[in-house]
């Protein structure tokens, strides 16, 4: 994160800098605009102060996970391959009260104009009629393409490569290749989750996901 600083003024200061940069007298400055300005400020440094302390938190669980790996493959004789941010750890503390887990987002993303092509080359098979026998394939193709908020599922449109040594249409082929060209690969994302088990024996997520508190 950028570091951010953030400046209180007070009634001592005697003129106030507004967003223009403009000197603004202390009388002319109103009562709710000064309770705004001690409340706001105070709340910004202690926000700041938590982010602060969370970056160094979550740096500490991912250290302490990979840590306990690193422990438990030394003890069965395994291979480290995970600190380079690959594959899922989950332990657990002695009793199995307590639960962590890395899990390791792979996204996948297409390269719009690539996927038209593909998506162009599909429409021509559809357009020319497909038989009773081939319904499927216009099923599963119209599905890859529709969207869920206005974004395609990765899953689908992956799921269409599984059909091809099955569809003997040379432009379902060509098609593939286009699919195949325009996946993308950005950046795996790492997340930490801490369970604790309730007195049901359930686990329950710990969230540091403040919309969630």
């Amino acid at each position: 994160m950028t570091a951010l600083t953030i400046k209180q003024q007070k009634p001592a200061d005697k003129k106030w800098l507004n967003e223009a940069g403009d000197l603004i007298p202390l009388d002319r400055i109103s009562k709710s605009e000064r309770l705004a300005e001690a409340k706001l400020s105070v709340l910004a440094k202690e926000r700041l102060a938590f982010r602060t302390a969370l970056e160094k938190h979550k740096k500490k669980c991912f250290d302490v996970a990979l840590e306990l790996y690193a422990a438990f493959l030394n003890e069965n004789g395994g291979v480290n391959n995970k600190s380079k941010g690959k594959g899922n750890i989950t332990r657990y503390n002695f009793d199995r009260s307590i639960k962590i887990e890395i899990n390791v987002n792979e996204a996948i993303a297409f390269d719009e104009e690539l996927l038209t092509l593909a998506k162009n080359k599909l429409d021509e098979i559809l357009n020319d009629g497909l038989s009773s026998a081939s319904d499927w394939l216009k099923t599963i193709i119209m599905d890859a393409f529709s969207t869920r908020d206005g974004r395609l599922d990765s899953k689908r449109i992956l799921a269409l490569l599984r059909h091809e040594e099955n569809i003997p249409d040379t432009r379902y082929k060509e098609a593939m290749a286009f699919v195949r060209k325009a996946i993308r690969k950005p950046k795996s994302k790492q997340y930490f989750s801490l369970y604790v088990r309730d007195e049901k024996g359930d686990y329950v997520d710990v969230h540091l996901n403040f919309s969630n508190i």
